[in-house]
């Protein structure tokens, strides 16, 4: 059961980077390889979405960000979050 929770978050993920990953101003860092999305985006847009949503700054320095999938993530979550951050970078 656990495996197919993973590999469910796992594709959400995937999912979350590609619906984030065309936007401008934002850089997914690493491969999706699990559950978690890595990337940059200023500062000032982190903020706005941290209003909003639960997440880490995963490297400060960088402004990189750290956001999870779990197993009950929805198309929904993924459309709602990827449209709150094309409207915290102005896209």
């Amino acid at each position: 059961m656990w495996l197919l929770g993973g590999a469910t978050a796992t594709g959400w993920a995937r999912g979350l980077a590609a619906a984030v990953g065309e936007i401008p101003g934002l850089t997914i860092t690493r491969p999706v390889e699990t559950n978690a999305v890595f990337a940059t985006l200023p500062r000032g847009a982190t903020a706005a979405l941290q209003e909003r949503y639960a997440f880490y700054v995963w490297d400060e320095a960088r402004d990189e960000v750290r956001w999870m999938c779990s197993w009950d993530t929805t198309e929904q979550d993924i459309d709602e979050f990827a449209g709150a951050v094309a409207d915290a970078l102005g896209a």
